[in-house]
């Protein structure tokens, strides 16, 4: 019985020295190396808000342009319109047709979306870093010449309009959290009106509603481009 105490013992102090050794070399090991990550800043004479970083962790570049203009930001009788935008971005514009915008990215390896929020509306493509460039002209030229036509404006009043009915109003519970919580949660109209959009707002929008919505809230002093560049061809102009 002693010789198994003194034995048990024996290995309480191996694994207490253990320990002990562990510690010290712990606290004698050089601090973590402190995480950075480069941010440029600008701001453009026509108002657009520019944001550079570098990263070289792949050979990829990420392009994003957010428009302050969200379900919160909409005015009255104009509820759905910020979601509306989001389809009329990728019907065409004045260099690239219908649904282009979207094949030019895919047929150069790149992904895309789109969502609209709160307070804003973004789009995003990530390509591999040698076609920033091309990126930056197809953001630019629906930024500049979006094709709001009578046919489009149409097709995707029809298109809205369903996925309202799709994904809100005919799903049980749906409406919850755009129809039913903001409403009884808030007073105030930007809060707690119907951040999907009442269909009849929708379904009246003319086509001079909306080219007035285009240069109003998708103009360059109404946006901010963001770039994460991982390739060679980064520079500063």
């Amino acid at each position: 019985m002693l010789l198994r105490f003194r034995s048990t013992a024996r290995w309480i102090a191996v694994v207490a020295a253990f320990f002990a050794m562990g510690w010290q070399a712990a606290m004698a090991a050089p601090p973590a190396t402190e995480l950075k990550v480069p941010v440029e800043y600008y701001k453009l004479p026509n108002g657009l808000r520019v944001v550079l970083s570098q990263d070289h962790t792949a050979p990829t570049v990420c392009i994003a342009v957010y428009y302050r203009i969200g379900f919160r930001v909409e005015p009255k009788d104009r509820t759905g319109f910020a979601h509306l935008f989001e389809h009329m971005m990728f019907q065409g514009s004045q260099n690239l047709g219908k649904m282009e915008f979207i094949k030019l990215v895919q047929q150069n390896g790149g992904i895309l979306n789109g969502s609209t929020r709160f307070d804003f509306t973004n789009y995003f493509e990530i390509l591999p870093s040698n076609k920033l460039e091309t990126a930056l002209w197809a953001e630019a030229d629906r930024m500049n010449g979006l094709a709001v036509t009578e046919d489009n404006l149409k097709n995707q009043q029809g298109v809205v309009g369903n996925e309202v009915k799709v994904n809100v109003i005919n799903r049980p519970y749906g409406g919850f959290p755009w129809l039913d919580m903001p409403q009884y949660a808030n007073a105030n109209w930007y809060n707690a009106h119907n951040f999907y959009g009442d269909l009849k707002d929708i379904e009246a929008a003319t086509l001079t509603d909306v080219q007035s919505f285009f240069k109003t809230y998708y103009a360059p002093n109404n946006a901010a481009l963001a770039i994460a560049d991982g390739g060679k061809i980064f520079r500063r102009n």
